[in-house]
């Protein structure tokens, strides 16, 4: 799932200014917070076998506040918690000098950057940052522990949505034709749910970007 709206999500839908120091101490907002409550009823209201038994966690903040608000919901209803994990390898895209930047900023300030970008929107390195190829690069190593994993039969993530994206490449082996096109429709949004489910030859997709459990702005 993707972590519940933050206050640089916020920040961007409104065109504001970017008040953080670092990304990764970007919190919850009132809205992500009651996002983060509604998955963790939506979990709790899930037959045993359907439940996670294993949670990998971004360390961003945004990340866990949102699995901590969940893990309420299932301490609330007296569900057994799943193992938990803090994984440095689903942690956002790092976006180096342009952190604070919203796209808008980067195009009216960098121009030149947000050219290179637009030749080469997957393999672009913003100065002192990580392309998307990067991330599906660290991304393999998740996937993998995953296949070899037998103890663990259903495993949340808890990230970004980038870690969205390009666990669909990984998992279904997507083109990067088909998911520069899923970009262009539209990333998963906050507190969402995309899901596959393990097959003989490798994963298939069940829902992506689900959001009928979440609340109304």
């Amino acid at each position: 799932m993707r972590h519940g709206q933050s206050t640089a999500n916020a920040a961007v839908a409104a065109n504001a200014p970017m008040a953080w120091a670092d990304d990764m101490t970007v919190a919850l907002t009132d809205l992500g917070r009651r996002q983060a409550t509604a998955v963790g009823r939506w979990f709790a209201a899930l037959d045993a076998e359907m439940l996670p038994d294993l949670v990998l966690c971004s360390p961003y903040l945004r990340a866990v506040q949102t699995w901590q608000l969940i893990e309420q919901q299932l301490r609330a209803a007296n569900r057994d918690l799943p193992d938990h994990r803090i994984d440095q390898r689903v942690y956002d895209r790092h976006r180096g000098e342009h952190e604070r930047l919203s796209p808008a900023a980067v195009r009216k300030n960098f121009p030149e950057e947000a050219a290179k970008e637009a030749r080469d929107p997957l393999g672009y390195r913003p100065p002192g940052g990580e392309s998307f190829r990067d991330v599906a690069d660290r991304l393999r190593y998740v996937a993998a522990d995953l296949a070899a994993d037998h103890r663990h039969r259903r495993v949340l993530i808890v990230a970004h949505d980038a870690i969205v994206l390009f666990l669909r490449q990984l998992l279904e082996n997507l083109t990067d034709t088909e998911v520069l096109a899923l970009a262009e429709a539209g990333l998963a949004g906050n507190g969402s749910i995309t899901s596959w489910q393990r097959t003989a030859d490798g994963y298939r997709l069940l829902v992506y970007d689900q959001r009928s459990h979440l609340p109304h702005p």
